[in-house]
Parts: structure tokens; sequence; C-alpha cells
């Protein structure tokens, strides 16, 4: 009798866990007839799974284990017109399991066992942790897949003021390269060229990551990692990579009012409670010079050494008092200087940042740290930042062992409102992924869901583009004056007076990386308009107010041209002539390869006078042939260098920083980023 019973009991275990073994077929992604056939291979589970497998076929506890087998070519899932096959769905689950374990949660299952015999103690919605990474693979998927049918469905969002005559669209604009960024050109999403790269390119970047990951090639990573073929590895790639471009494209329409954030913060701040405060400033950084002595006798004679000033690697400084001396005083004579300009703004300390910091860390974006928590610098720096008596607008010149600091205090911050502003940024951004999921709902078959078994290492982060060099706008975007019908700049119209508005508007927008329109620049920068156009000094004075700064501007057509092949952006104003039959502002984007300069023109009639910008490429003859002046500016400012996410860590001194330093443009990235993987 204990033999029989012993027996029953084996095969009621058996039919509850579907543990039996099967030979596991071999599978060829080369082969889409063996896909459709293929098994996935069962596992025998040590332990039964956690749940009977008649469990509620409407959600994730359909099935106690889903390691069994089934066909790769079955439809699990779909949203509208997309499928998720099983064979597809494996690169989805492994990816979420990867990227769980990448975060080291406190609460986690034993990644070495069986996923489907261990309690989820996270989720009441799920039983086993391995119901629960499906649960996450099949969000992740609906997101994705959501998110994209929004992108084709849903306009992209306009500023009122943009009134465009589609008419003259089509009659000028037609077959021009400039088209493609040319602002509301494009009804429905489209990812910018640094996004399709990164999209055309993940090939290649599979293979790179498998062997940053140990794998002979992707085709293996694919398979061991991931349980899948390489086809859907792939797939799983562009899907998710698409996605949460347009997700990010989405996300910077995100701009919510003071009132709204005031409001928020009201409502919650219990919950955030006291928290200190962070400090934006800026410093201008001097470090002692060699003292030498001029041998006035000989033109070509060498300057004699009399001191060697000695920097250690740390950034420490060795000199005579009397080094330091001059240091200070010339630490006090670029402060002197700043305060006598009529202009003596944060925006100007910051230029000056640019062009006379020795602290490489920050001087490309004008000295600047933002949200420097106490504790986080070094401490002469922590004292004077987080003095109770400091206000806005205070500058100080003080001494350390790394030099001489010329200092700008911009703003303190509440950490609490702090907090409670990206909460309700995230959950702004979490909700375009819910609605987007709202309008384009998942219908799941359960019970024909089979998953492999797989090291489950690479992370769906891993796969995800990385957000790193803040470009919003890889090219210059094109504004035409013309598509602002009424829009009014000072006394006059952006359609006959605004060439100048328009081209700073695009300068701006892409060397600050933000959306900043001609209505949106025409209303801040009124005082520019006159009669005749533009004055030119808004890009002396106002460049620096939106972060990228003016490298020098001259009318020598020689040193514009240099600074082309150098790589800057440079704006030309243009008399009658080739461009205008008055006066005319145009944006010099780059120099290619043949010489031929790439042009940003606001004036959508140019575009049939103007034979060139149907190749957009244009010969330097004809932009200095009625050019008088030329504004350089300095390269856009893609990374930080100080910033522990973007920077580049050669050469940079981070002796001032306690404590690791991730810039604004990368705490935005981070947030939207994490967003999205959790979404």
């Amino acid at each position: 009798m204990k033999q029989k019973r012993t027996a029953w009991l084996l095969v009621l275990v058996l039919l509850l866990c579907g543990c039996g073994r099967r030979e596991t077929q071999a599978f060829s992604p080369d082969k889409p007839e063996e896909a459709e056939t293929a098994m996935l291979p069962a596992t025998e589970a040590t332990v039964p799974p956690t749940i009977a497998p008649d469990g509620n076929p409407e959600d994730v506890t359909c099935k106690g284990s889903y390691t069994e087998s089934g066909s790769l070519g079955d439809a699990v899932a779909a949203v509208d017109n997309r499928e998720l096959t099983n064979g597809e769905l494996q690169a989805w689950y492994w990816a979420a399991v990867a990227q769980y374990r990448q975060e080291n949660h406190e609460t986690a299952p034993d990644f070495e066992k069986p996923l489907d015999t261990q309690p989820c103690e996270i989720d009441g919605s799920v039983n086993s942790w391995q119901q629960y990474f499906l649960k996450q693979a099949l969000s992740s998927w609906h997101s994705a897949q959501a998110l994209q049918l929004q992108a084709e469905a849903e306009p992209l969002p306009t500023e009122e003021a943009y009134k465009p005559n589609l008419e003259n669209h089509e009659k000028y604009m037609t077959g021009m390269p400039a088209r493609e960024v040319l602002y509301g050109y494009h009804t429905y999403y489209q990812p910018n060229s640094m996004h399709q790269a990164y999209l055309d390119e993940i090939p290649e970047k599979l293979q790179t990551l498998a062997g940053e990951k140990g794998y002979a090639s992707a085709e293996e990573m694919a398979q061991k990692a991931f349980g899948a073929s390489a086809g859907a590895l792939e797939d799983y790639a562009v899907s998710s990579n698409r996605s949460y471009m347009y997700f990010t494209h989405m996300s910077h329409y995100i701009e919510p009012s003071v009132e709204e954030l005031d409001a928020y913060y009201a409502e919650h701040a219990a919950a955030y409670g006291a928290q200190g405060t962070s400090v934006d400033f800026r410093q201008i950084l001097l470090v002692p010079q060699d003292i030498v002595e001029e041998d006035r006798s000989r033109k070509d004679a060498e300057p004699v050494v009399l001191e060697k000033v000695e920097v250690a690697a740390d950034g420490t400084v060795t000199c005579s008092e009397e080094a330091w001396a001059a240091c200070e005083a010339e630490a006090q004579e670029l402060l002197t200087y700043w305060e006598k300009k009529t202009m003596h703004t944060e925006a100007t300390f910051g230029e000056l940042a640019r062009k006379n910091s020795r602290d490489t860390g920050t001087m490309v974006d004008g000295g600047l740290y933002q949200s420097i928590r106490k504790g986080q610098m070094v401490p002469f720096l922590d004292d004077w930042c987080f003095d109770p008596a400091r206000q806005a607008g205070d500058t100080a010149i003080l001494r350390s062992q790394y030099g001489v600091h010329i200092l700008y205090f911009c703003a303190s911050r509440d950490l609490a409102r702090e907090e409670a502003e990206a909460d309700y940024f995230r959950q702004q951004q979490e909700q375009l992924i819910a609605q987007a999921k709202e309008a384009f709902p998942m219908e799941v078959t359960y019970s024909a869901i089979s998953l492999t078994e797989a090291e489950g290492r690479v992370s769906a982060g891993d796969i995800l583009y990385p957000d790193i060099a803040h470009e919003r706008f890889p090219e210059i975007p094109l504004y035409l004056q013309q598509d602002y019908i009424g829009t009014m700049y000072g006394g006059f119209k952006i359609t006959t007076n605004g060439c100048g508005i328009t081209t700073f508007a695009m300068v701006a927008s892409y060397l600050a990386d933000d959306e900043l329109t001609p209505p949106e620049m025409a209303a801040r920068y009124g005082r520019y308009s006159h009669a005749n156009g533009t004055d030119g000094m808004i890009f002396n004075n106002e460049s620096a107010v939106h972060g990228f700064y003016l490298r020098e501007k001259t009318y020598d057509p020689r040193i514009a041209k240099a600074a082309l092949e150098e790589g800057h952006v440079v704006v030309s104003i243009q008399h009658p002539g080739y461009w205008t039959r008055g006066g005319h502002y145009i944006a010099c984007e780059r120099m290619n390869d043949d010489g031929l300069i790439q042009v940003r023109d606001s004036n959508i009639y140019n575009y049939s006078r103007v034979a060139a910008h149907k190749e957009d490429a244009h010969k330097w003859g004809n932009i200095t042939a009625a050019g008088s002046g030329y504004w350089i500016f300095e390269h856009k400012i893609t990374e930080i260098p100080a910033c522990s996410r973007c920077g580049n860590p050669e050469g940079v001194t981070d002796s001032l920083l306690n404590a690791e330093y991730t810039c604004e443009k990368c705490e935005q990235a981070l947030l939207r980023r994490n967003t999205y993987l959790q979404g």
C-alpha cells in the first residue's frame, strides 16, 4: 500500500507542476520554419510551483510554472495590430530579470534557483518571482508598443503661435533637405538624426555588448542570456529603444508652471519633511603662474623663469607668497572688471568663467555647479556656500591649496521641494506611459505562455539608449519667419522684421538644447527690435543667459571660415545681394568636407531664390560677398567634465568634490530613464 500511495503522489506532483523532462530540439534562428515548431525546453523543478496550473486565466497567476514546453511561434499577447510571440517574449522576460538583479534590491529571489518555486513578497498580485518578472516583461512590452502606436497616431505638439501656410510649405520646402529639421514639418514623431543612427547601429551595438558581457557573439548572448534567437533580441532592442526615444521626446514637453509645482508641494510637503538645502554657485578658479623676467633687449628672447609653480596631480599648488599675491591681484582685477560692467549678472559671470577659469570640471559650463549638498564640496567652499547669511548675487575671493577662487552665489534650494518636484515630473512621465497604454490596451493569452531557462545577466538598461549626450537637437532646427503670422517682435512683425530673432532662436535651441521658438524669444527680447530688423547685440548680450557662449564677433571672413572649419556655429549678417534685397541674418551650421556650408535660413521665399538650398550646401563666397559681420560661438556643450555620468574624467581635477557630482541634464535623463524602465 505504501508503494502504491507514493506512486500516486508522484503522478499528482508531475501533473500539477508540469515538471516532466522533454528532449530539447535544436533551433536555428536562420530557419523560420523551425521557429514556428521549435519547442521551449522544460526544466524539472526541485520545488513545486507556488500555485496550481489551473489558476486565473485572466492574469499572470494562470500557471503555477511557465517553465514548460511550447511553440516559439505562438502569439501570447497583442496590442492593436502588434503581436508578441513566445520566441520574442523570452528577451523581454530575461531583460526584466537581469534589470532587477542589477539594481540590487533589498528584497530579491535567489537568482541561481528556479524563479517559479520562490514566493514573491513584494507584489500581492503574484505568487512567485517568475510571475512577477513575467508581469514586468508584459508591462514593458505593452508600454513599448503603446508608445509607438501613439507616436504614429497622435500629432506632435506645436505652440499656439505656429500658423504655417501649408501651400507655401508645399511650394517652397518640397525637396529641400532642410525641411527634415523644420519645426512642425513632421506632423507625427520621427527620431532625430542621433536617435536614428543609434537604431540603425543596433546590430553592431549588440555585438559590442556581447563582447563586454563575455559572450563570443550577439547570437551567443541571445541564446545564453535570453534564451532567445538573435532576431528576437534585435527586435526587442529596436522596439524598446524606439519607444524610449519617443517617450524622451514627449517628456520634454512636461513644463509645469510654478503654480502647479507650488500646489503639488503644498499638498505633499508633510511627506517630505525638512531636509535642508542645496546650492547653485559658479566659480572662476585661477592658479598661480610661474614668475618670469622678460629680456627686453631681444625681441625673440624667451622669458627667464625665476620661479616655477608646482601643481600636483590632486591640484595642490606649491609656490611662493609672491606668486600667490599676483594670482589674488588677478582675481580682484577680474572681479572688479565684472562689477563695473553694465550687465554684471550671473550670465556675464559665466562668460568670464568660460574664458578664464582653470577648473576643467565646469569651465565649459561657465563654472556652474548645481544642486550641491552640504558636505559634497571641500570644507572652505562648503562653509561659504552654506553660510546662513548667503544671498543670491553674493561674490567672494577665497584662497585655497588649489588656487584662488572667485565665487558667485546663484541660489539655494529646499531639498524637500527638489524631491517633490522630481516626484511630480516622475508622475507626469508615468502618466505619459499610462495614457498610451489606456489608448492601446493589451490582450494576453496566459495559458499559451512558455518560458525558457537562461542566464538573465544582460538587462533592459544594458540595451537601452544611454541618453547621455544631452542632444535634444543634434542639428540646428529650422524656424521660418512666415510660420508666425501676426506674432509681434517689438513694434514689428516677425514675418517682416524677424530674421534676426528667428536666427537667434534657431542657434539658441541648438546650443542650449532647449526648444526656444521665435515667438518665445520675441516676447523676451523685443527691445532688440527696430525698423531695420534686429540689433546684433542680442548675440553678444543674451547667449550666456541661455547657457551657451559667444567666442568672438569679427568682421574678418577669414577668421569666421577658420571657425567653421573647427566646428563652430557662425551667424552672419548679410547686406543686399545674394541672400536679401535689404538685410538678413543666416546661421552657418557647419562646413562639409567639400568646403560647402550648411546654412539655416529663416526666410521661406529664399528657398526658391537661392538655388543652393536644394542641396543645403552653399559656397563660402556667396556668404562673404555681402556679409559684414560674423558671430562665432563656442562649441555646443554635450558633456560636463566634472559630471560622473556624462563627463570625461581624463584631465579633470576633482579635488574640489568630496562626493560624485551629477549635472542637471544627467539628473533629468536618469529620472526619465528610470521611469521608462519601470514602465
